[in-house]
């Protein structure tokens, strides 16, 4: 018997540990991806364990400007040779030389060449030619920067003369007409401040993290009252309303495109298209039947005489759930704000059909990440987002992995 034991462990254990390799090795396989060096990804090669590995990708996804526009207000200087004519400065060779601030912090620096700019000058000046030195403000835009610093293409625009002098001539305040189209020229750095406050990466992070938390607030703050109500109180219907609760949200939800068009006019004629709390609440809405369901459920194995005792000691309701519940209920309640925290993290239909750019989340920005076809895409930095997207919901589970557990076996106390 012994043996035979012997035996069958040793084959279940067997299956178990290729079960676990079927299902973790598309997780293997997206790391090794993330950490090779992006020419060796055009490759038909499975490489188990790569030759070469660097964290660039992680790099360029958390601190690079892949996909950025930035547009940013900078103070600098303007250098070169100019004349004054009718009262217009008009500069012929020179240099743009700017700073962005992030407060007291330098995010970026950039030097532009310029040529045939045209300023307005506020006051009449005697004409001159020679060198120009000014001090200058303005509105720079940077729609991509080439990975050895060189700008691909921008704009400067708002520029404005503050003070300066032609020849020692000093000239007044003045503006430029017209903007500066930079196209291959030019040199910007970001410093590390910069870096983190342009980073694609942290700026979805956030409106992630914002619709993420507050749908796991709405939840629990209609789920926990909601599974009280229907586990411990006696009222008209109570069966047939949870199920109708629970079932005609399924039917709502299977209308699809309908709901959605629905959903898209509602937003747009109350004002809260592009707005994230709106989300948050139709996040919410949809958790809410059956999360009620599941934790009532964990609710019902809670033995009812802890709240009578409640009620005779003088307990309101109220305080019934925040001084008996809440503590008994930990791992149903757990359970639930893991599941919806999850289902707001990974939402993406609705996030994209609901949100500008601006306030999308990751889920859509990595979706963004797949513009091209095949080799077009980068997959080393694709498969970097894709696994530190996923690394918040896997330290949320890890955490809560004992209350999740007990709350989905139905754990609690028993009469």
């Amino acid at each position: 018997m012994r043996r035979d034991e012997l035996i069958k462990s040793g084959i279940m254990t067997f299956l178990a540990i290729v079960v676990m390799f079927l299902i973790l090795f598309p997780v293997y396989y997206i790391f090794t991806v993330s950490i090779k060096p992006a020419a060796t990804i055009a490759t038909t090669e499975l490489d188990l364990i790569p030759d070469k590995v660097t964290g660039e990708a992680y790099g360029e996804v958390l601190f690079g400007l892949k996909g950025t526009r930035i547009s940013e207000e900078f103070t600098g200087t303007l250098e070169g040779s100019a004349k004054i004519v009718g009262g217009k400065l008009q500069v012929e060779n020179g240099v743009i030389k700017g700073e962005v601030k992030y407060g007291p912090f330098t995010g970026i620096r950039f030097e532009v060449p310029v040529s045939g700019l045209s300023f307005e000058l506020s006051q009449q000046v005697n004409e001159v030619q020679g060198n120009l030195k000014a001090e200058i403000s303005g509105i720079i835009s940077l729609t991509r920067v080439n990975s050895d610093g060189t700008i691909g293409l921008g704009v400067i625009k708002n520029v404005t003369l503050k003070s300066g002098e032609v020849n020692g001539l000093k000239i007044s305040e003045g503006k430029l007409a017209g903007f500066i189209r930079i196209r291959d020229s030019g040199k910007a750095e970001l410093t590390a401040i910069g870096k983190f406050v342009n980073s694609k990466f942290f700026h979805h992070l956030r409106n992630s993290l914002i619709l993420a938390t507050l749908t796991v607030f709405l939840t629990l703050l209609f789920v926990v009252p909601a599974a009280y109500a229907f586990s411990r109180l006696k009222f008209f219907g109570r069966e047939h309303i949870l199920y109708f609760y629970l079932m005609f949200t399924q039917v709502a939800g299977g209308l699809g495109i309908a709901g959605l068009i629905a959903l898209y006019g509602m937003l747009v004629k109350l004002g809260l298209y592009n707005k994230l709390p709106a989300l948050a609440i139709i996040y919410a809405a949809g958790s809410v039947p059956f999360n009620t369901w599941l934790l009532k459920s964990y609710i019902d194995s809670i033995s009812p005489d802890f709240d009578e005792a409640a009620l005779v000691d003088g307990a309101s309701y109220l305080q019934i759930i925040r001084y008996v519940l809440l503590p008994m209920a930990l791992p149903g309640i757990a359970t639930v704000a893991v599941m919806s925290f999850i289902g707001g993290w990974t939402e993406f239909i609705l996030a994209s059909l609901l949100l500008t750019e601006e306030n999308q989340p990751l889920s859509v920005w990595i979706y963004t990440l797949m513009g091209g076809i095949g080799r077009g895409i980068d997959w080393n930095y694709f498969a970097a987002a894709a696994l530190l997207f996923a690394l918040p919901v896997f330290i949320m589970f890890m955490l809560a992995q004992n209350y999740i557990r007990s709350g989905l076996t139905v754990g609690g106390l028993k009469e």
